[in-house]
This record gives C-alpha cells, structure tokens and sequence, in this order.
C-alpha cells in the first residue's frame, strides 16, 4: 500500500494499477444485535428497615441473616416487663372510671328526680350534672389508655412488614433497643428486601442515552453464573446526570424478575440493553463500510473518481434515507439552496474545500461552518434516537478491469462486528476492506514528501 501511494507521489495514479492486496469481505445473511453494554450492581427493588416501636431488652431473635419470611412472621421479642406494668395499671383505672361513671349516673337520676318534685335546687341538679360528665371523660381517657398500653404491649413483638429476605442484622440477644418515639429515630433491628425482583444500577454515557428508553430489553450476565443470562427490561432512565472522571454518564435501571433467588445484591453484573434487533437481515463487517465522510478521504488517498461519491442509493422508508427532515440537513435553519451546499461539500476533497472557504468572505464562512456543525450534531441526534435508520455509505469493489472502485449503498441496524445492509448489495458479493490507515499513510508521504529526498520522490519547493 505504501508503494502505491509512493507511485502516487511520482504522478502515477493508484487508481490506475491493479488493487493492493486488501482483505475480502462478504455480504452473508445473519441476526445483528444492536446494543449498549454497561455494568453496574445487582440491587433490590424495596428494601425496608425493621424497627421496634417499643423499648427494652431483647429477648429472642427468631430470624437469621439470609432467611426468607413471610409477611406477619415474628422476627424478635423484647422484654415485655415495663408495657406489661402498664397494660395491668391501664386496665384498673378503665375498671375503676367505669364504676365511677356507673355511681354518677345513679346519683344523676336521683337529682334529677327530686328536682321534679322540688326537694333539691337547680343548683344541685347542675352540680350531679357537671359531675356525671367528667366521670364520662375519665371513662374514655381510660379506655384509651387501655387501648394505648394495648398497642404497647402488641410492640414488644416485632413482625415481619412484608415477604421477604432478611438482607441485614444489627442487633444480638440481651441487647437494649429504643423505640421510633426516641428522638433518635429508634434503633435500626434488621432490614429486609424483596428479591423476588431486583434491579441493576448501570451507568451509561450520555452518548447512548439517547437511544435508551423504558422497555427496551435487557441481557444481564453475573460472574456467579457465567453461563447464564437473564432477561430483563429498562425501568427508567434517572433524570439526573453524574460526572465520572470529567465523563457525564446517567444512571440506568434494569428490573430482573428473580425467579429462582439467584440474584443477590451486591452481584457485580454486565447488562447489555437491545436497542435493535434483526434475526435475518444481510449484513457485513464494519471493516468493509465507509461514511460519506471516510469514503471521501479514502477517495482523496487512493486518487479515486470524486464524482463517485455523488452515488447514492435509497430505500423504501417513512423517513428520508439521510435521515434528513425536509428542511434539509440542517435543519429548519437550512433551505434548499443551503442543503445544496452541504452536499456539495460532502463530495469535495480537502484541497477543493480548502479552495472553496478561501474564496468566500469571513461571514459567509462563519455561516457555512455553523450549518455544517449543526448538521452533524442533527445527525449524530437521529442516529441515537433511531439507530436503524437508513443511512447512506460506500464499499470499495474490484471492476472488471481489475481497479479498484466505490460503491453505493444504503445501512441500517450496526453491531459491534457488523452492520444491516438494506440496499446496494446481495448475498454473496464481495467487496474489500480498505483501511482507513491510507489515510494516515498519505499524510505520512506528503510530510516525506516535503521534507525528505527519498529516491523517486521530489521534494517539493
């Protein structure tokens, strides 16, 4: 390759020779898989922290590290001694409010009966009266304490909130806890989690975030289980962006049905989110497929035709096969002569480019810069919303005079070894796999060129 392009610097035309020894590619049909790999950690979905609503020692823990209990389960005991007292206290004062609340109602009636025949004041009768209603509210204070010291007394056994696994223990018998009425908050017993579903927290670079949404399916490998993969499903995207090393990266979460309880947390796992699928589509490496814009640097290298870039080929698509919407490529910034332009662009060689800009004034330029910086970003957009989009690209074929040739034609859906062909091939072609380290490679001999005396090779002036 490099004799060629040393030609090429001695006038003679690479493109003219028979082609270099590149390597054959061949359109094969096969399923390509579109996807966005990331690791994170295996994490329970509800996780909830067992406390005890009264204080005391502990008398028994019925629950070990790891164990799955059903919703109601006692998990500890504490020392009932202290609500016990209390309970026992609350139940003679209720026996005691209600014999008093019994004694005004008789000495109510009583009143009231002689008041009728006028033996008593109506003084009297309003004394019996203010007396029969606080011996009611002494009666509803105790049967609310009584209630109270109830609840207290339920406290002192602890009861599993939910179905779950015991994830975590803080606390040995004999140890003294505190209530949630402490102000600290109580002492924090055990905490459990449902692992019948569990998540992995993955973090992924804002470069493919565009392309994940809920729903999107999941493959998740752990190192417990190499060969094993679980299915699951994209839960959200978190809407707050974390930097990483001066990388901004958003937390993605994957929710795994956990049949068999294999998952645990803390599981480091490799998640691999399927943004695209096609089970029989024609593909070919990516080797073998060229950009628009790496074809035009290839074509400049090799000494190609540039009027082969103008080739195009389209497919059948609700969108327009550049993925352009109908302002054009720059969007609704770009009318139909600005678009014009960029195409044209796009098929020049960096001396005509060069040329081009030198001839136009500062702000003209300045204008033709933004329009192309936004293509790109427009572009590189609707490549991550929609990455099986139709897009126009090259391949480089041997003619039948034996030289070296570009094709078009039109791709879809990418993986990491192979891309979708929609249109310009059929299976069985070959084409070649040209390297983009020609590009290098010429560069390389035009600064040889200029500065070495290399035989067969002028310097130039």
């Amino acid at each position: 390759m490099l004799a060629a392009l040393l030609a090429a610097a001695c006038g003679q035309s690479p493109a003219s020779e028979s082609v270099p020894e590149f390597r054959t590619a061949v359109a094969e049909v096969r399923r390509v898989v579109s996807s966005v790999v990331a690791t994170g950690t295996i994490e329970p979905i509800r996780v909830i922290d067992v406390k005890s609503q009264a204080s005391g020692e502990i008398l028994e823990i019925t629950a070990e590290l790891g164990d799955f209990v059903e919703r109601g389960t006692v998990l500890v005991r504490i020392n009932p001694r202290d609500v016990r007292n209390d309970f026992e206290q609350a139940e003679a004062d209720l026996e005691v409010a209600r014999a008093r609340f019994q004694v005004a109602e008789r000495r109510l009636a009583r009143t009231q009966a002689l008041h009728d025949s006028s033996i008593v004041t109506a003084e009297e009768l309003e004394t019996e009266i203010l007396e029969h209603a606080n011996a009611r509210a002494a009666l509803v204070r105790a049967e609310a304490s009584l209630e109270l010291a109830t609840d207290r007394l339920n406290d002192v056994v602890v009861r599993a909130p939910i179905s779950g696994t015991v994830v975590e223990r803080q606390i040995e018998e004999g140890q003294i806890v505190t209530s949630t009425r402490e102000v600290t908050g109580g002492t924090l017993l055990l905490r459990m989690a449902d692992l019948s579903e569990v998540q992995v927290r993955t973090m992924v670079d804002e470069t493919d975030i565009g392309s994940i949404d809920a729903g999107l399916t999941a493959d998740i490998t752990v190192e417990a289980y190499p060969d094993r993969t679980f299915r699951g499903s994209v839960l959200k995207v978190e809407p707050q962006a974390v930097i990483e090393q001066s990388v901004t990266m958003f937390a993605v979460l994957t929710r795994i049905v956990n049949e068999q309880n294999l998952l645990r947390p803390g599981m480091n796992a490799d998640v691999e989110i399927v943004i695209g699928r096609r089970d029989e589509a024609l593909t070919l490496k990516n080797a073998a497929i060229k950009t628009v814009e790496e074809a035009t640097q290839l074509v400049e290298a090799l000494g190609l035709d540039p009027s082969l870039l103008q080739q195009r080929v389209e497919v059948a698509t609700d969108e327009p096969a550049s993925g352009r919407d109908e302002a054009g490529e720059g969007g609704e910034a770009a009318g139909e002569g600005e678009t014009s332009v960029l195409e044209q662009l796009r098929t020049m060689s960096q001396e005509e480019r060069r040329a081009y800009f030198q001839n136009l004034e500062s702000g003209e330029r300045q204008r033709i810069f933004a329009l192309l910086r936004e293509a790109r970003e427009q572009e590189e957009l609707a490549n991550r919303t929609n990455p099986a989009r139709p897009r126009p690209a090259f391949v480089f074929t041997e003619d039948d005079a034996g030289t070296l040739t570009l094709q078009p034609v039109t791709i879809g859906l990418s993986s990491w070894e192979y891309t979708e062909i929609l249109a310009g091939l059929e299976e069985g072609d070959q084409v070649l796999e040209v390297p983009m380290a020609l590009v290098q490679q010429r560069e390389l001999l035009e600064r040889i060129r200029s500065r070495s005396g290399v035989p067969g090779v002028q310097r130039s002036n």
